[in-house]
């Protein structure tokens, strides 16, 4: 699905040089005028369910995270962005962003059979207030901070922590999340939890990948993954097993095998296949 759209973003950075390095103050201002997105709820909406309100898609064109859903409604993303590059100790960069719904529909108000846009902080005509705060004192080092404060108390929905460091060929990351509930998508519960990954360059074209994740509110490990690709100039392959116990509903564990192919000129697909269900009462590996 596509969307036609007319707009226009407009920077306006102030630099300062310093001894010690360089400051720059810059305002985002971002309008977008386009149609009204229509049929929602007519189609299935398979690849466009995850929708997170963040810095990496506050002055999106599209927010939404596939094709099945596709925004529409004339839109004014404004922001201020600050960065410092300072001799020694690295780059710092910290960014307050907010999203205007001026007229036409809001599509995060009109809800699919997934709620798609339900509490995402996009569902009013003011948004939520959205940030980052990144640190990379080195190359091989950085820290980022994402938060989502309620535009009406600045009360605290969203905030996330993490640090990625790279040696050699393996790279670490770490994430701390703390999601406030959200039952209109099945989040009926605050999510607190520590996300660990890892991906080990074996070889120039194959690469190892893993992860497991431990919900600190149920004190139990909830997801793991592990998985192998190969990546050259012209064709990608990747395998990928999942173990997934974050079902609270049915308390079930799902365990997932995906095989995904993609040539760079012609496409992707991919091959999914449930290796089967476990039902209550069961613990995953601690």
């Amino acid at each position: 699905r596509a969307m036609q759209e007319v707009g226009f973003e407009s920077r306006w950075p102030f630099i300062s040089v310093h001894s010690w390095g360089t400051q720059t103050l810059e305002p985002i201002v971002q309008m977008i005028v386009r149609p009204n997105e229509t049929k929602i709820g007519r189609f299935p909406n398979e690849d466009a369910q995850s929708l997170v309100f963040d810095d990496t898609n506050w002055s999106a064109l599209d927010k939404y995270s596939g094709y099945d859903r596709v925004e529409g409604g004339s839109r004014l993303n404004y922001g201020l962005q600050y960065s410092a590059n300072v001799h020694r100790f690295g780059l710092v960069n910290v960014l307050v962003g907010q999203s205007y719904h001026m007229f036409g529909q809001n599509s995060f108000s009109i809800y699919d059979l997934a709620n798609t846009g339900a509490q995402s902080g996009l569902e009013e005509r003011t948004s939520d207030y959205v940030s980052r705060i990144y640190f990379q004192p080195t190359g091989r080092l950085s820290f980022v901070t994402r938060f989502r404060f309620d535009k009406d108390d600045l009360s605290l929905r969203r905030f996330e922590a993490e640090t990625t460091s790279r040696w050699d060929r393996l790279t670490l990351s770490t994430i701390y999340a703390r999601y406030e509930a959200q039952p209109m998508i099945g989040f009926l519960t605050r999510r607190n939890g520590v996300y660990q990954t890892a991906n080990y360059q074996i070889h120039d074209y194959w690469s190892l990948t893993g992860g497991v994740r431990y919900d600190l509110e149920r004190g139990k490990i909830d997801f793991g993954t592990i998985g192998i690709s190969y990546t050259d100039e012209c064709f990608a392959i990747t395998a990928t097993y999942t173990a997934d116990y974050t079902n609270l509903i049915t308390s079930t564990s799902v365990h997932r095998f995906l095989v995904r192919v993609n040539l760079r000129t012609l496409g992707e697909t991919g091959f999914k296949q449930n290796l089967g269900n476990q039902v209550t009462g069961v613990t995953p590996p601690q």
